[in-house]
């Protein structure tokens, strides 16, 4: 008698066809979007540096730089709370030029932009900490390690981007008196990197209990001298670590920012914090002065008014009519006073309102809006040196509500694949009800099982 195989139930090779479609739409889907990046494409044409006047919250599931990049970006900017549930810590928002769309970075940290993410004078690198992100090819390359240290936190830019200086980590959490575990660190290295070819000049040890990241250092316009705060001191050296110039500063005072250089070079701002002010609902004051780099000596450059109610003023630099472009960080209601010794930075969100803003300080005081954020959407903020020093503002263009583009297109994936799935367990279960109607309808006569009736 010839053998016979049955052959296997045709639902289950639709099951079995339905669930690989599943299969490779849920392992093609993050790659679609990577597929709309060609690495070999030229990157395209650099517009002209210009502020948007407004910066609202991106779009939970924006595309990353990674998948869409951008020919370069006026401006960077984090909050903690964009998107409440998941938080957007450790998510930085990049704003293309020219159309202003945005796109998101993962930064790996819980950077702030300004501070520890910083933004390349012609907007094309973001640096964050460890490495660099490229926003006209969404290409990413590591930071070198800063003698031997753990991490590499970029401090700032020189002025034609090819130089970054760095500060190298040592760190760990340990138990304060309270019980709270608190990151300290134990150990702080100034370097400068070479960014082209990542060659790494070693300039000073800094001390770990006085870094306050977005004061902490500011190249000259020559691109070949750096100041930087050591401590209670301002030290001006040569990018190859010999130091120029040191001299002292108040407590509560530090670099200015990043564009604490005038324009000139011949001049060095300084942020001074005041405690005081009786009826102030914060009780702090903040001053920019110009210091002579060679001795610190106060110079006959016109001093800015006080500016109350802040509970930090950064200087990103100078517009073209000479006035200082400043961030202003603004206090949540009844905190008590910070200073550049808190534990977890003077911007700490648990005491900044997420509507920071930037403003141009003319010499009698006046304020002319640059950029403001709507819907709570800016603690830390970094404008591109180029789009400051071309003095351009446009009205920005907001992201639309709802989820972004990028989830959007994985919810479709995820759907098709649902679809395909129910559609083949549908047929599957119609082809089997037919073959058993067929096998009935067709069984030849007598030869039912039941009990014989004689």
């Amino acid at each position: 008698m010839p053998s016979t195989m049955t052959p296997a139930p045709p639902w289950r090779w639709t099951i079995a066809a339905a669930a690989l479609l599943v299969l490779v739409a849920g392992t093609a889907a993050p790659g679609l979007a990577a597929a709309d990046h060609d690495d070999t494409a030229a990157a395209p044409p650099v517009p002209r540096l210009s502020v948007p006047d407004r910066l609202g919250p991106p779009q939970w599931g924006a595309w990353e730089v990674r998948h869409r990049p951008v020919a370069a970006a006026p401006a960077i900017f984090t909050a903690e709370n964009w998107w409440y549930e998941p938080p957007s810590l450790g998510s930085v928002a990049v704003v293309a030029a020219g159309t202003d769309d945005y796109r998101l970075l993962a930064s790996g940290w819980p950077a702030r932009a300004g501070e520890d993410a910083l933004l390349s004078p012609d907007g094309r690198t973001v640096a964050l900490p460890n490495h660099l992100v490229e926003t006209h090819t969404g290409r990413t390359r590591s930071l070198p390690s800063v003698d031997g240290t753990g991490d590499s936190m970029p401090a700032a830019w020189s002025p034609d981007g090819d130089l970054l200086a760095l500060v190298g980590i040592d760190g760990g959490y340990a138990a304060q008196q309270d019980g709270v575990e608190t990151y300290t660190v134990r150990r702080a290295v100034l370097a400068v990197s070479e960014v082209a070819s990542g060659r790494l000049t070693t300039v000073a040890d800094l001390r770990p209990d006085a870094l306050a990241f977005g004061w902490l250092a500011a190249f000259a316009p020559d691109g070949r001298t750096l100041a930087y705060q050591a401590g209670d001191s301002v030290v001006v050296a040569t990018v190859d670590g010999r130091t120029l110039h040191r001299f002292p500063v108040p407590p509560g005072t530090r670099l200015a920012g990043k564009g604490a250089w005038i324009p000139d070079g011949t001049g060095l701002t300084l942020v001074d914090q005041r405690r005081c002010c009786t009826g102030d609902a914060y009780a702090a004051r903040w001053q920019l002065r110009v210091v002579s780099p060679n001795s610190g000596r106060d110079l006959p450059h016109a001093v800015l008014p006080e500016q109350a109610g802040l509970v930090a003023l950064r200087l990103l630099g100078w517009a073209p009519d000479g006035a200082a472009v400043v961030a202003r960080y603004r206090p949540e209601p009844g905190i008590t006073v910070a200073g550049f010794d808190a534990p977890d930075g003077i911007t700490n969100g648990a005491w900044t309102a997420t509507d920071t803003d930037v403003v141009a300080l003319d010499r009698q005081g006046a304020a002319r809006t640059v950029l403001v954020g709507v819907d709570q959407a800016v603690h830390g903020i970094d404008v591109a040196d180029q789009a400051i020093g071309s003095g351009l503002t446009h009205s920005g263009h907001l992201p639309p509500r709802g989820v972004g583009p990028r989830y959007r297109r994985y919810a479709v994936v995820a759907g098709t694949a649902g679809v395909l799935l129910v559609a083949g367990l549908a047929v599957g279960f119609t082809r089997r009800s037919r073959r058993r109607t067929a096998t009935h309808s067709t069984a030849p006569a007598g030869s039912d099982t039941g009990p014989d009736p004689r």
